[in-house]
């Protein structure tokens, strides 16, 4: 059964309640290893600066981005090998978790996984409070096979307004064989606004990482994204393009 949880914009962790654990920090958040062999295996460090213990387990899901963000998570915990898979990390330190894809080995194209670092509730005594902060990271890890590469395509461009701002939606489609993250690209966009000025956006990777996030593109899906410009342009005179 799918468990479908929502891809927030400037996120790649996601926090069920943040207050004093919002300290711990996973990092790299992006993965990337190879079908077989030494390159399969990569390391993805927990780091608890906190006074207190963070006890954690790790699970491993398949995911599915739709085009309007949302993550589909699969469980997949047969695809991977993840040491420690639980562990109780001490205050002020570190603990690395190594994962190891052992799925299939022949790949056409790289597939998009999440390493799922949960906190787990620590039981406590009779009558003491029941609230605790609880913190999820979701770690994307890409088994990309060699060779495999991306293929950045604008399907369509449509201004349109959200929440009062004007921008356009633009549909971006993966042609290619590697995932690749919209969001740490630089974009283009020039159009035409309604009051007849011409607007020409050079859009920084970081711009763009403030505004979709990481903007994961799977090969062969699709992701529509908002771009604020300012001002409500016209149909027809909008381009923008992607990357260098």
């Amino acid at each position: 059964m799918f468990r479908t949880v929502l891809l927030a914009l400037g996120a790649w962790a996601l926090a069920l309640v943040s207050t004093a654990a919002e300290a711990a920090r996973i990092s790299p958040m992006i993965v990337d290893v190879k079908p077989l062999g030494r390159e399969s295996v990569d390391r993805v460090e927990l780091n608890n600066p906190g006074d207190s213990e963070f006890p954690v387990e790790v699970l491993m899901f398949k995911g599915a981005i739709t085009d309007d963000g949302q993550l589909e998570l699969t469980p997949a915990d047969e695809d991977f090998l993840v040491f420690p898979a639980q562990i109780v990390v001490p205050p002020h330190s570190r603990q690395a978790f190594r994962v190891q894809y052992v799925g299939e080995p022949a790949l056409a194209k790289s597939e998009i996984y999440y390493m799922q670092v949960r906190q787990v509730p620590v039981e406590v005594s009779p009558g003491e409070s029941q609230v605790q902060v609880v913190v999820n990271f979701n770690v994307l890890v890409n088994v990309v096979p060699d060779g495999a590469s991306a293929m950045p395509v604008v399907e369509s461009i449509q201004p349109t307004v959200r929440d009062d701002v004007p921008g356009i939606e633009v549909r971006v489609a993966n042609h290619g064989t590697r995932y690749f993250t919209a969001g740490t690209m630089p974009w283009q966009v020039h159009g035409t606004s309604v009051d007849g000025d011409q607007v020409n956006l050079e859009l920084a990777p970081q711009d763009m990482a403030r505004m979709i996030g990481a903007g994961v593109v799977a090969p062969d899906r699709t992701r529509l994204f908002f771009i604020p410009t300012g001002k409500s342009l016209v149909e027809g005179t909008v381009q923008a393009s992607l990357g260098g």
